[in-house]
């Protein structure tokens, strides 16, 4: 069975960069990223003593608010950054979808779809201090470091193959 070739879109041709390429490459930052969260996700629980009163109790999508609007730095940077990894993360599902490599794309969906888990997760914890919440979304981030892991695998073993 051969490979599918993509014809390469106008931008692509202009910087020589495949549509895998650019997969691969976000799926490293992403990586990174998550990394990054990881660590904020770790400092908020170590330093932060205790979540603002108001927010225990709050709906989802007022916890989040709170915390990006009036938190401590460290849990504002914690949910903007999810945020911005959510978005990344939905255009990444939409580029793999775009290659019709289903593999690819089955994976980018769990991810962004494990990044929407963690940020409910992480909006319930801030809004009720339940520790099944924090365990959530700490699950939930390693599903997803887990699916942009293996994209970048498979994308650098399939430029291994090309050449």
């Amino acid at each position: 069975m051969t490979p599918t070739v993509l014809e390469a879109s106008p931008a692509a041709q202009r910087t020589g960069r495949s549509p895998i390429s650019t997969m691969r490459r976000a799926s490293v930052v992403m990586c990174l990223a998550l990394l990054v969260q990881y660590g904020l996700g770790i400092w908020v629980n170590l330093f932060v003593p205790a979540l603002p009163k108001p927010d225990h109790g709050a709906s989802s999508a007022a916890a989040f608010g709170r915390a990006v609007a009036n938190g401590p730095v460290g849990l504002s940077i914690h949910a903007s950054l999810g945020l911005v990894l959510i978005l990344v993360g939905l255009g990444l599902a939409i580029r793999a979808g775009r290659t019709r490599r289903w593999g690819l794309f089955a994976l980018a969906t769990l991810g962004f779809v494990a990044l929407v888990g963690a940020a409910i997760s992480g909006a319930r914890f801030v809004g009720t201090g339940q520790n099944g919440a924090s365990m959530g979304m700490a699950m939930a981030w390693a599903l997803a470091f887990l699916a942009y892991l293996l994209i970048a695998i498979l994308t650098l073993r399939e430029r291994a193959v090309r050449g």
